[in-house]
C-alpha cells in the first residue's frame, strides 16, 4: 500500500497502477499547486538515495511518501542560508591544506587541496542549478559569475605552482587569494540571506 501525504496532510492522489517511485513523483507533481514546487521528499522517513528512485514502491509492505512544498522563491532563500555554511566549510578545507603545505607536508596538503578543489567545484555546480530556479529579471541579483572567474582564475594558478612544486608559493597564494576571495563570497551569501528584497 502506498500512502501520500503533501505537507502532512493526507493526499486525495492515487498512485494506480504506476510501478516506478519516479512516475509517482511525476503524478504527484501535475496535482501541488502550480505556483509551488517539491522541496523535499521521503519515502518512510528516510530521504531518498538514487537506486529509490527506480524502485517499484508497491513491493514494499507499507510505503509512506511525504512530500513538502513550497513557492520557489522560499526554496531559494533558504538554500541560499545553506551556501553560507557550504563556502564556510570549503574555505576551511581550503585553509587546511594550505597549513599542512606551509608545514611542509606536502602529500598531505596535496590531498586536503584535491578535496577542496572538488568540494569547491560540486558547490559551485550545485549553486548555478540552484538560480535556474530564480526568474529571469531577478537573476543578476544572485548572480556570482564574476567570483566563478576570479576564483578559476587563482586555481589556475595554483595548479601551475602545483605542478612546479612551488610549495611556498602554493601556500601563499591560498592565504593571500584564494582564501580572501572565498571570503568574499561568503559575505556575499550572508548579505543574500538577510535581504528580505531577494525573495521572488
Amino acid at each position: 500500500m502506498v500512502e501520500i501525504r503533501i505537507n502532512g496532510e493526507q493526499s486525495p492522489v492515487n498512485a494506480g497502477s504506476f510501478r516506478r517511485l519516479a512516475d509517482v513523483i511525476e503524478l504527484i507533481k501535475s496535482n501541488i499547486d502550480p505556483a509551488h514546487m517539491i522541496t523535499v521528499i521521503r519515502m518512510n522517513g528516510n530521504e531518498l538515495s538514487e537506486s529509490d528512485w527506480q524502485c517499484n514502491p508497491f513491493d514494499m509492505p507499507t510505503c509512506i511518501l511525504e512530500i513538502e512544498t513550497g513557492a520557489p522563491g522560499n526554496f531559494v532563500k533558504e538554500r541560499i542560508r545553506i551556501a553560507v555554511e557550504l563556502v564556510r566549510t570549503v574555505y576551511m578545507e581550503f585553509r587546511d591544506a594550505r597549513k599542512r603545505f606551509q608545514a611542509g607536508s606536502m602529500e598531505d596538503g596535496n590531498r586536503s587541496l584535491i578535496c577542496a578543489v572538488n568540494d569547491l567545484k560540486a558547490f559551485l555546480s550545485w549553486y548555478l542549478s540552484l538560480i535556474d530556479l530564480v526568474p529571469e529579471p531577478k537573476k543578476a541579483r544572485y548572480s556570482i559569475q564574476s567570483q566563478i572567474e576570479s576564483l578559476t582564475d587563482i586555481c589556475k594558478r595554483i595548479c601551475q605552482q602545483q605542478l612546479y612544486q612551488s610549495w611556498w608559493a602554493l601556500g601563499e597564494s591560498l592565504e593571500r587569494e584564494l582564501e580572501p576571495e572565498l571570503d568574499k563570497l561568503e559575505s556575499f551569501f550572508i548579505k543574500m540571506s538577510e535581504d528580505s528584497a531577494a525573495a521572488f
